[in-house]
């Protein structure tokens, strides 16, 4: 037998089982309570970066790791984009069915979109019913796909509210930066909400831009090409 900080340590799978503090002392006194302050700080960490309603990434976060991402393209040139969307007449949904209501078809809302992007991209909370996603590496032509794709879900998805079916929309603004200006992460965002405000006034349920960049397809790599022609 092992003898650690004069304890007899068994070699049997019980004792694999018998929890032991980092220094490796048996039936630690304190090893419990360090254990309980662990998982304390992992859920305190999440909800410091984390919108609680949705699990999408809170403001704090967004605007670091957008701010990280333009360093990024700034030192690689490569672009990324990102998508700043907003359900449409969500003022309704709170004013007709309650607020409780209203935050159920914001998490079936993200929950949808969640499912509808990449894993390496960040969808955060703007604010309120408005929601911003970070494409990493990403161009123009590829991120209004990415838009048009969350809308076209939404648009068929639809919601049941205390058993009426609901019809939600959703408009969105693109914007890309390239590395070539000196944007900052709020100009970014502004350039983003142009276009938004841009999609509301032109009816709601659109994207904005809405047409896709002219680009020599010779140029485009073939995942480019399928979203291009998509």
């Amino acid at each position: 037998m092992n003898v650690i900080s004069g304890q007899p340590v068994p070699k049997n799978n019980t004792a694999k089982k018998t929890k032991t503090c980092p220094a490796g002392i048996i039936d630690c006194p304190v090893h419990e309570k360090y254990e309980s302050l662990k998982k304390a700080y992992r859920r305190l960490k999440r909800f410091s970066i984390r919108d609680e309603l949705t699990g999408y990434y809170n403001y704090s976060f967004l605007v670091t790791t957008l701010g990280n991402e333009m360093e990024r393209t700034r030192r690689s040139g490569l672009p990324c984009c990102i998508i700043l969307a907003d359900i449409d007449h969500f003022k309704v949904i709170n004013d007709e069915f309650g607020h409780e209501s209203g935050n159920q078809a914001i998490k079936a809302v993200t929950r949808l979109w969640k499912q509808n992007i990449r894993q390496v991209d960040y969808p955060c909370r703007y604010g309120g019913e408005e929601f911003l996603f970070i494409l990493p590496n990403e161009k123009l032509v590829n991120a209004i796909q990415t838009a048009e794709r969350l809308r076209e879900k939404l648009e068929r998805h639809g919601l049941c509210l205390k058993k009426q079916r609901i019809r939600l929309t959703a408009s969105f603004g693109v914007s890309e930066y390239n590395g070539m200006s000196q944007y900052s992460v709020n100009e970014l965002i502004e350039k983003a909400d142009q276009f938004l405000y841009q999609a509301k006034h032109a009816g709601r349920n659109c994207t904005c831009p809405n047409h896709l960049p002219r680009t020599d397809p010779q140029q485009l790599s073939m995942a480019e090409r399928m979203a291009l022609y998509k």
